[in-house]
C-alpha cells in the first residue's frame, strides 16, 4: 500500500495530471459558488412569493394569514435568519455535493487517467472491456440501494449522536461503488470486473475508499485530490491483475 502510494503520488504530481486535476476543482468551485450566493436568495424568494398568494380575493378567508407572513418576511432580519439556516443546514449537503461533483467530472477523466496509468507503469493489453451498458445497469442499481439506505437512515438523524455521522453511510456508499464501478471498468477485463465486483472491490479497495471519503470532506482537500484518488486506485487494481489470473 505505502509503495503505491508513492507511486501514485508521483505520477499525480506531473504537468499533465495536475492540469487535469485543477478541472474538478474548478467545476466544483463555480458550482457551489453559484449555490452559496444565489440559493439563500432563491429559496427567500420563493417563500415571498408563496406569502403573496394571500392577496388573492378568491383566498380572502387565508388573506390575513398569508398577509401575515408577508409582512414578516418583508424584515430585513427575517431575510438574514432564513439565509443563515439555509446556510447552516445545507453546510454538510454542500460538501456532499461538492464530493458529488468532483466525482462526476473526475469520472470523465477516469479512462485517460487509467490509460496513462497502464502505458507508464504496467503495458496491460485487455481481451476484452467492460460494456456501457453493464455499467449503467449497475449504476441504476447501486443509485436505487443507495435511495433506500438514505430513506432508512432519515428517522435516524432525530437520534442524537447518532445522527452525527449516521448520514455518512448512504453517502458513502454511494461514493464507494461508483468508484468501483468507474475505476474497475476501465482497468480492468470482463471477468477479472466481475469477480472484482461480487468481492466488493476487496479489503485494501474499501480501505482506501473510506480514507478518500473523509478526505473529500475536507472543503477544497477532496476537491483538488479527487484526480490523485482516481490514480491509486487505478494501481491498485492494476496490480491485483497479476493475481486475478484467467
Amino acid at each position: 500500500m505505502i509503495d503505491i502510494v508513492r507511486l501514485s503520488f508521483r505520477d499525480f504530481w506531473t504537468a499533465k495530471f495536475i492540469s487535469l486535476s485543477l478541472l474538478p476543482l474548478l467545476v466544483s468551485i463555480l458550482g457551489l459558488t453559484w449555490l452559496m450566493f444565489f440559493g439563500g436568495n432563491e429559496l427567500f424568494g420563493a417563500l415571498q412569493e408563496g406569502a403573496k398568494i394571500g392577496e388573492y380575493p378568491f383566498l380572502n378567508e387565508s388573506a390575513p394569514y398569508f398577509s401575515f407572513w408577508l409582512k414578516i418576511l418583508d424584515f430585513d432580519a427575517t431575510k438574514w435568519i432564513v439565509s443563515a439556516i439555509f446556510y447552516v443546514l445545507g453546510s454538510f449537503f454542500v460538501l456532499i455535493l461538492s464530493v458529488g461533483i468532483a466525482l462526476i467530472v473526475a469520472g470523465f477523466m477516469t479512462p485517460i487517467v487509467a490509460k496513462e496509468i497502464n502505458k507508464r507503469h504496467y503495458d496491460i493489453v485487455q481481451d476484452s472491456e467492460v460494456s456501457l451498458s453493464r455499467t449503467l445497469n449497475l449504476s441504476v442499481k447501486v443509485l436505487l440501494k443507495f435511495i433506500g439506505i438514505l430513506l432508512l437512515c432519515v428517522p435516524l438523524l432525530f437520534v442524537p449522536f447518532l445522527n452525527l455521522f449516521i448520514i455518512n453511510l448512504p453517502f458513502f456508499y454511494l461514493y464507494y461503488k461508483l468508484l468501483l464501478i468507474d475505476v474497475g471498468s476501465n482497468t480492468l477485463n470482463v471477468p477479472k470486473f466481475e469477480l472484482l465486483w461480487l468481492e466488493g472491490g476487496g479489503f485494501g479497495f474499501i480501505f482506501a475508499c473510506v480514507i478518500f471519503y473523509f478526505v473529500s470532506l475536507i472543503p477544497l482537500a477532496g476537491l483538488f485530490f479527487q484526480l490523485f484518488f482516481i490514480i491509486f486506485l487505478s494501481h491498485l487494481l492494476y496490480r491485483k491483475q497479476s493475481v486475478l489470473k484467467f
